[in-house]
C-alpha cells in the first residue's frame, strides 16, 4: 500500500464519517438531548441524580439563548503557511498542511424550532496533529508532521507546535472545518447548563416528541 493511498484513504473517511450518519428519522434536537442525559418534562425520569448536581435545567426552551461550561467538537485543521524555526532563523514555508484535532470553545446555542441548533462561538482553543503538503500536491512524501495546540477567533486559528519529521518548532496560520458545523450531533456539551436570559413567557418547551 503507498503512502498516497493510505492518506488518500484517511482523508475520505474523515469526511465520509463526518457527513454521514447511521439512518435515524427522529428530531435532531431529541437526538442530540438525549445522547447527553437529558430527561424531558414529558418524561418519567428526573434530570436531578441524588448528591449530584444536574448538568441540564429542568426544562428547556425552543428559541431561548443557553450557554454551557465550555463546548467542544472534533476539527480539521487547515494550515495556509507557517514559519519554521531552524538554528536560531526564521523561515516562511508556504506548505498547505491538514490533519485532526479537538478543539473546546465558549459561546451560547440556541434550539430552533426547524429542529436545528444555533451555535455562536467566541473564542476557541484546541490540540492538533497535521500533515505538511508538498507544494506540487504529491502525497508520495510528507513535507512535515507537527503535534501542538492551536488558539483562534471564529474560523482563524493561530497554530503552534513541533514538526517531528524536520525537527524544528513552527507557528502558523490557517482555518478549521469543525464537525459540530456539519452535524450538530458532533458537538460536545460539558459543564452545568444555563439559560443566558429568562426566556420569554411564550417560548415553547421542548419535548420527547
Amino acid at each position: 500500500m503507498t503512502k498516497q493511498f493510505f492518506l488518500s484513504a484517511v482523508f475520505f473517511i474523515l469526511i465520509i464519517s463526518a457527513s454521514i450518519g447511521q439512518q435515524d428519522n427522529r428530531n435532531p434536537n431529541t437526538k442530540f438531548l438525549t445522547k447527553r442525559g437529558y430527561s424531558f418534562p414529558d418524561s418519567a425520569k428526573t434530570n436531578t441524580v441524588p448528591g449530584q448536581v444536574s448538568q441540564w435545567p429542568d426544562t428547556l426552551y425552543y428559541n431561548t439563548m443557553y450557554k454551557a461550561t465550555i463546548m467542544g467538537s472534533l476539527t480539521i485543521p487547515i494550515t495556509f503557511s507557517s514559519i519554521e524555526i531552524s538554528n536560531g532563523d526564521a523561515i516562511v514555508s508556504p506548505n498547505v498542511s491538514l490533519g485532526i484535532g479537538y478543539t473546546w470553545f465558549y459561546g451560547d446555542f440556541i434550539f430552533n424550532e426547524n429542529d436545528k441548533m444555533t451555535v455562536e462561538p467566541t473564542f476557541f482553543f484546541g490540540v492538533l496533529g497535521d500533515a505538511g503538503i508538498e507544494n506540487n500536491f504529491s502525497l508520495n512524501r510528507l513535507a512535515g508532521f507537527f503535534a501542538g495546540g492551536f488558539v483562534g477567533i471564529g474560523a482563524f486559528t493561530l497554530f503552534g507546535g513541533y514538526d517531528v519529521i524536520n525537527h524544528y518548532p513552527l507557528i502558523g496560520l490557517g482555518g478549521r472545518v469543525d464537525f459540530f458545523t456539519i452535524s450538530q450531533k458532533y458537538l460536545h456539551i460539558f459543564g452545568k447548563v444555563h439559560e443566558v436570559r429568562k426566556h420569554k413567557s411564550i417560548a415553547r418547551p421542548i419535548t420527547g416528541e
